[in-house]
């Protein structure tokens, strides 16, 4: 294992091409698999350090190997890379250069942090236990795609993978401070399109239309109240409908209305029940004021990130001797956000931690959100250390 003072010397040194990285990659965001201008830099960087690169498994995926020189597990090591389909308003002299796509939820950092540990690790490369495979990973936010990975036999196709890691910046923790927990830390996920049909007419004649805006009121609030009551501290529920759209005008009818929502929980059978839920209320609500339903899966269901109880000790082991004491929270509570990293960790045990930005700072999502410089030192200390200490 480097010494720690070799190690400090390393990271300092690479942390401002890897900020200026992450403010070049922060300008170029792209949607779910059309990554071309991200995965070319990726590309390029890691080249640029020598080590070799795996052929694509799905046309945007990045993948690099280091052999170490000592004996030792082959550790994954994820960075997500897409972007979102936001406009940026944080006012970043490196603000997004393509209309209507931002980092808002810190991918950037991700892949600035995994490239400088790259960087590190390539340069003790002689102290290495093992082998590291850095994966940079498309299509997180809306596709699955780490499961499009595994489908593909991507773990079929390499060194058998014994540890994955992976990260997410986190803002309303304190900046720099890592805080996980064992078992699941990230929700499964399942968003679902409604739409709604039905005769249209004259708003001053409800009798002979079909008032679907009122029905799927009925249905939304009979939906928020059914969801409350699943809602355990063991087994935690939220339904949300978040979109509602439909009608043009202020004395019409519409003939269709489209609700988009996303449901969040732990376990299957949870997820299984929300689905007959959500259908019985239709039945009760939408079909007996006179309209019909159809219910869409817009994307795959995202299973719960689920951290191995063994891995989240040596996370914590690694907190506290790499980073200050202090900045160690273990033991968090798990996020209704969901994380495709869960495919991962279906096939590899692992880990996923959330990396603080700051107690009162943008939440992700929002157009103002912007990855904390600050805290790309920690993240890249905590991958570091995850490969060395053995």
């Amino acid at each position: 294992m480097a010494e720690a003072s070799v190690l400090d010397e390393k990271i300092r040194a690479v942390l401002p091409d890897v900020r200026e990285l992450r403010h070049q990659l922060h300008q170029i965001p792209e949607i779910a698999f059309k990554e071309y201008k991200t995965s070319a830099r990726i590309r390029e960087y890691l080249e640029g350090l020598g080590l070799p690169l795996l052929p694509t498994t799905l046309g945007t995926d990045v993948t690099a190997v280091l052999k170490g020189g000592r004996p030792g597990p082959t550790v994954l090591l994820r960075s997500d890379i897409d972007a979102l389909p936001i406009e940026e308003v944080t006012g970043a002299p490196y603000a997004s250069r393509h209309p209507g796509y931002a980092h808002s939820c810190g991918h950037d950092g991700h892949m600035a942090m995994l490239l400088g540990t790259a960087t590190v690790l390539a340069q003790l490369k002689a102290q290495v236990p093992g082998t590291v495979q850095f994966l940079f990973q498309p299509a997180e936010e809306s596709d699955a795609g780490a499961k499009s990975l595994v489908d593909a036999g991507y773990f079929e196709k390499g060194p058998h993978i014994d540890e994955a890691y992976a990260l997410h910046g986190w803002p309303g923790v304190p900046a720099g401070v890592v805080e996980c927990c064992p078992g699941p830390i990230m929700a499964s996920t399942d968003d679902f399109l409604i739409t709604l049909t039905g005769t249209g007419g004259h708003g001053a004649m409800p009798s002979k239309a079909v008032d679907l805006v009122s029905a799927s009121a009925a249905f939304i609030l009979a939906l928020k109240c059914a969801a409350a009551a699943m809602d355990t501290p063991e087994s935690p529920v939220v339904v949300s409908v978040c979109a509602v759209s439909g009608g043009s005008t202020y004395n019409v009818f519409p003939e269709k209305l489209v609700l988009k929502g996303t449901s969040r929980y732990l376990s299957d059978k949870v997820g299984q029940e929300i689905k007959k839920t959500i259908k019985q209320l239709l039945d009760q609500f939408i079909i007996p004021a006179g309209g019909q339903y159809k219910i869409e899966q817009p994307k795959p269901d995202y299973v719960a990130v689920d951290n191995s109880p063994e891995l989240y000790k040596r996370v914590e082991a690694v907190a506290v001797k790499y980073l200050e004491k202090e900045k160690w929270k273990g033991n968090a509570v798990c996020s209704m956000c969901g994380d495709d990293f869960g495919f991962i960790l279906q096939k590899v045990k692992g880990a996923y931690f959330h990396l603080g930005m700051g107690e009162d700072y943008p939440s992700l999502h929002n157009p103002t959100y912007n990855f904390n410089d600050d805290a790309l030192e920690a993240g890249i200390r905590m991958m570091c250390g995850l490969v060395l200490e053995r």
